[in-house]
């Protein structure tokens, strides 16, 4: 194949994915039609760069997947800090940043999903609560938590997905979780990450966050036939 040949194939795969000071972010597989945001925060001590792609083939069925950079330097890393409305102005940032993969396409009207793992499901789920109408799903993995249905609920929140690997010290309390939330009217799931600790990346991560993802979204998990296991 030709230099010029491949030029609009190169062209299109370096458009799929885009990356700076504010974090990393891939379009979605289908830019057919408008797609929400699918936004990871990620740990402590972590960034975008050694988290996000490993959500890359969960996440874009649905939408565009956005991993905005934590706010306080921690280490060779970052975490996040402060308020929500701290963590959100990082997430604008991201979303501005992502919505030139494919002008137009990112739909920031609501019907978002927010993924979190420890010190970001935190925040993930306090970001939830803080704008209402925004994230109507979440994926929440890793930490203990302390979450009242009735705020989430009346934030929009209508489906959330607790997940833990069998020895991170969060999952009894996140299995509790699931139980009190859908027993509260907001339906909730726990979901075992493997037989692993509290390390990242749990040994069961891309196809399990796959069908987390298409399931808070109320989506069909047959998207989730390519995702990494």
């Amino acid at each position: 194949m030709s230099s010029l040949t491949l030029l609009p194939w190169l062209t299109l795969f370096a458009a799929a994915r885009a990356h700076g000071a504010w974090g990393l972010a891939y379009a979605p597989a289908d830019t057919a039609g408008p797609r929400p945001a699918i936004v990871y925060l990620h740990g402590m001590w972590a960034s975008p760069e050694d988290s996000c792609p490993l959500f890359e083939t969960a996440a874009t069925p649905f939408g565009f997947l956005v991993c905005p950079r934590g706010n306080a330097p921690l280490g060779d890393g970052t975490m996040w800090a402060g308020t929500p409305a701290d963590a959100a102005h990082s997430v604008r940032a991201a979303l501005d940043a992502a919505a030139a993969l494919a002008p137009g396409k990112l739909d920031r009207s609501g019907d978002g999903t927010l993924l979190g793992y420890s010190n970001g499901a935190y925040f993930a789920a306090a970001l939830a609560r803080a704008e209402p109408g925004r994230w109507t799903s979440l994926v929440l993995m890793s930490m203990k938590l302390d979450l009242d249905p009735g705020p989430l609920r009346a934030a929009g929140v209508r489906r959330v997905v607790l997940a833990a690997a069998d020895r991170d010290g969060a999952r009894a309390s996140m299995e509790a979780l699931a139980r009190r939330l859908d027993s509260g009217g907001l339906q909730a799931r726990f979901m075992s990450l493997g037989p692993g600790g509290h390390e990242f990346p749990p040994s069961d991560l891309g196809r399990s966050m796959c069908e987390a993802i298409a399931w808070v979204r109320a989506a069909d998990a047959a998207a989730c036939g390519g995702a990494r296991p």
